[in-house]
């Protein structure tokens, strides 16, 4: 009886430029998917002037969009973008290196429920036709990291080598996108079609891994699966039909990751782990919390077993804690953070944090047990715009956190939604005061994406709201303004620096991990930023200018020397 199975964790490409081209390419096939819905706004020509200054945040080389990892791989081959490929990956610095829990979790649940697991934890690393021999039960594919756009791409490949391999995906999107079953409005479920012949079953819950097993185990014993709760499947007219839903019980302990039973080659030098799942705020942006409603948190004892198990793994050197929102339950983190000292880890680790709970008492143990960079979600440095969006947040307690941080020494990146519903210039010009007078080290410009799901859609006609995702319009800005705000912050913040679309944090783990100070990776994105007001309205070509040259050869210099 066939019990092998592939997982496929995520598909991050080798270089950004591919990335963020893919990126901009899926935003606009929606807004044409959905132009027809609206009669008072043009999305395709609202996602045009989006995509035009989203890419304007990027720093552009000989033509390519380049983010900080790649820039460190160019000047080390002498101003050369290498070709990554999977022989020579280990060699470069690249986000297609890193690994996801959502694929070391898989492999354990599979490995213990009687499946011979093999992992891809990046596509664009994999050696497809030698991972698909012998032929797999099933390639199960995870939307956690992944368009469902690009699924459909990577199942087609998948079908093209071998097209009986019955192929599952799921997932937070394929949760987002499915939830809503047979609801769904008409121009999603007809693109949902075109997946027929490429994804057979859509797994379609918050965790999903009984349902996934017990897919597994039809397939093998060749059952009907319409009794099977929590799928997605397609019937012989080719229409997607929908089974009933069950919620998945969350016991965070059975979650835990036996780090033993993980064969080192799906290990990296920073590794993630979960202490929590769900978050107890119901921020009206937000759309997680309604797929998990409650918080549920590891034992400390689990906690600690599992900590001390990456402890014994002497090369892995930092830990992203990947909890929605590590720090709001502040007793519990007060007793983590004692468990950390007491172990003596000597690992570094960075986490999601929510600025109210960075207090006097706490900001100074964390970083005594080691935290070294926080990311959180601020939004707004307008009081009005956090009140709008239900944050619970007071604009003070942003600056004090922040000043806090950078008096500990750990590094903080916020996360700003510009464009929520009550945006104006002046609540704009709020939060680039707050940036600026804080002294943010990192932060992150995000535009505001609507859907219904949201809690603001309740308000959407105070607010008079229209459109979706990234083109949308309201009564005090549309999105392709609030784009023009994202130019003009990145713009004029006087000391932070930001990685777009990537994210400062996932950058900052990996390069931990790799050895480089906290203060180097600062330095080598100041650098970048440097770059890009170099290069600004042009493709970067050289010949370069002195100051480039000089620029990029103290860059050079922090890359080679920057190390711990």
């Amino acid at each position: 009886m066939n019990n092998r199975v592939v997982i496929i964790a995520t598909d991050y490409p080798t270089h950004y430029d591919k990335h963020f081209r893919n990126r901009l390419e899926n935003l606009m096939l929606r807004a044409v998917r959905h132009k027809d819905r609206f009669s008072q706004i043009d999305l395709p020509d609202l996602q045009a002037v989006v995509n035009n200054n989203i890419s304007r945040l990027q720093l552009k080389i000989e033509g390519k969009y380049t983010g900080l990892l790649d820039l460190m791989n160019y000047v080390l081959e002498n101003r050369s973008f290498p070709k990554i490929n999977p022989q020579n990956a280990h060699n470069y610095l690249t986000h297609a290196e890193m690994i996801t829990l959502n694929g070391i979790y898989l492999y354990q649940f599979l490995l213990r429920n009687g499946f011979d697991t093999h992992v891809i934890q990046n596509y664009s690393l994999a050696d497809l036709k030698k991972v698909l021999d012998p032929k797999p039960l099933a390639v199960c594919i995870s939307s956690n990291f992944i368009y469902l756009d690009e699924i459909g791409d990577i199942a087609s490949e998948i079908k093209s080598i071998d097209p009986d391999i019955p192929i599952i995906a799921g997932g937070l999107l394929v949760k987002k996108v499915f939830n809503e079953g047979y609801g769904v409005f008409p121009q999603t479920m007809k693109w949902l079609q075109t997946f027929h012949g490429k994804v057979d079953q859509f797994v379609i819950e918050f965790r999903g891994e009984e349902t996934l097993v017990r897919s597994l185990q039809a397939l093998q014993k060749k059952k009907d699966i319409s009794q099977i709760p929590n799928l997605a499947t397609f019937n012989k007219n080719k229409e997607l039909v929908f089974t009933r839903r069950e919620i998945e019980v969350l016991n965070m302990n059975d979650s835990c990751v036996d780090w033993n039973a993980i064969p080192d080659q799906y290990l990296r030098k920073t590794v993630p782990v979960t202490t929590s799942r769900g978050c107890s705020y119901r921020c009206k942006f937000c759309t997680c919390w309604k797929l998990c409603p409650q918080v549920h948190y590891k034992s400390l004892t689990a906690l600690k077993n599992e900590l001390r198990q990456i402890q014994e793994k002497n090369f892995v050197k930092h830990v992203r804690f990947t909890d929605d929102n590590f720090t709001a339950n502040k007793n519990r983190l007060k007793k983590v953070l004692q468990m950390i000292l007491d172990e003596g880890f000597t690992f570094t680790w960075s986490t999601y944090a929510r600025a109210g709970s960075l207090t006097p008492e706490m900001v100074p143990m964390m970083a005594e047990a080691g935290c070294e960079f926080v990311n959180m979600g601020i939004e707004s440095g307008s009081q009005t715009i956090l009140d709008n969006m239900d944050k619970r947040l007071e604009r003070e307690q942003i600056i004090d956190a922040i000043k806090r941080l950078n008096a500990n020494e750990i590094y903080g990146e916020g996360g700003f939604i510009l464009g929520f519903p009550g945006e104006t210039i002046d609540t704009f010009e709020d939060t680039l005061d707050l940036v600026n007078s804080s002294r943010l080290p990192f932060f992150q410009p995000n535009l505001f994406y609507f859907s219904k799901e949201m809690g603001v859609a309740d308000d959407q006609d105070k607010y008079g709201i229209t459109g979706l995702a990234l083109t949308w319009k309201h009564n005090t800005i549309d999105s392709a303004q609030a784009s023009e705000l994202m130019v003009k912050m990145v713009d004029e913040v006087k000391y932070g620096y930001h990685e777009p679309q990537v994210s400062v944090w996932e950058t900052f783990r990996l390069l931990r991990g790799e050895g480089y100070s906290s203060k180097s990776i600062y330095k080598l994105l100041g650098y970048k930023s440097d770059l890009r007001k170099s290069f600004k309205n042009s493709e970067g070509h050289p010949p370069f200018s002195n100051d480039i040259e000089t620029t990029l050869d103290q860059f050079k210099e922090l890359v080679i020397h920057g190390k711990e």
